[in-house]
């Protein structure tokens, strides 16, 4: 067995701790001007939010700070980090979408709750076999973090692709003390959901790091915040990314601001959806690009002669 995933800068090593273990942290991709830069835009918003009334704050001690596409120039610009990019496109190939982009405050304290980002992919099955749960069936509750059969780990005959890569952007340090991201290395691979209360001693692991480095992990990897035992809060962003079939979880065309979308390039265009993907999400003549505005036809009767 090769050593657990320790950090890095190089891309090859990143990709090979990906494939092995579900996921892989980059060193350095945010420089320090730049960190201290998104830091301060992110309190500024945070103490904004509180200020109004309107900050999400959650049973479990983590705050979000949500849709963070339109608060910001110093987000948007993240999300063009290269090697970033580079491993996004490794897990979910050349074509994938921006699914959701927040901010994450764990506050002193908290607890744990294991899960994966696809627990919506139904349970693959054989050729004869019922499928357990429909499709459109699936819920948290029913299907996050639950064992589909019985109390028993499962024996998979097959298990889903990756259909979702996350980024979580540190911007303070990760460390076990402060709740850092915890996984489950290799659980990519076992096809199958965590349980709270029979995985509680699944080898979970903290995935450490300094200010401005980036922990991936792919969809499938099981993992939650950690517990924050320290005084002081943690605060990072993620970034999550889906394969193009998929619905995001925000809704970028609807959210996004006219100001950004006014100074947004193609690609962070591309990125949020607005470019169709094989016959899916155009209309009418609208299947190389879509901008709000342009609907498709209604109602029509012939010409008079």
């Amino acid at each position: 067995m090769n050593a657990l995933p320790a950090t890095t800068t190089d891309l090859e090593t990143a990709r090979r701790h990906m494939d092995e273990w579900g996921y892989c942290i980059l060193a350095d991709v945010i420089p320090p001007d730049e960190l201290a830069a998104v830091k301060h835009r992110f309190m500024e918003q945070t103490a904004g939010e509180e200020s109004r009334g309107i900050a999400y704050h959650l049973p479990d001690k983590k705050q979000l700070v949500k849709f963070l596409l339109n608060k910001g120039q110093a987000f948007i610009d993240l999300l063009f980090k290269q090697q970033v990019r580079d491993m996004i496109a490794h897990v979910l190939g050349p074509t994938y979408l921006l699914s959701s982009y927040n901010g994450h405050i764990a506050h002193p304290g908290g607890s744990t709750a294991f899960h994966t980002d696809q627990f919506w992919m139904p349970q693959p099955v054989t050729p004869g076999q019922s499928t357990t749960v429909k499709p459109g069936a699936i819920t948290r509750s029913k299907n996050r973090g639950r064992h589909v059969g019985d109390d028993t780990a499962m024996n998979m005959p097959a298990i889903a692709p990756a259909f979702v890569c996350n980024a979580m952007w540190m911007l303070d340090d990760f460390t076990p003390e402060n709740g850092a991201t915890i996984v489950v290395p290799g659980s990519h691979l076992s096809g199958r959901q965590p349980d709270h209360d029979l995985d509680d001693n699944a080898n979970w692991v903290a995935a450490t790091g300094h200010a401005g480095s980036v922990i991936l992990f792919e969809g499938r990897t099981w993992h939650s915040t950690g517990v924050n035992c320290s005084n002081d809060t943690r605060i990072g962003l993620t970034t999550n990314f889906c394969a193009p079939q998929f619905r995001q979880q925000e809704n970028f065309l609807l959210g996004t601001s006219p100001e950004v979308l006014d100074s947004a390039s193609d690609d962070l265009l591309n990125l949020i959806g607005f470019k169709p993907w094989q016959g899916y999400g155009g209309y009418e003549s609208y299947y190389e690009t879509v901008q709000r505005g342009q609907y498709a036809l209604g109602e029509l009767s012939p010409l008079e002669a």
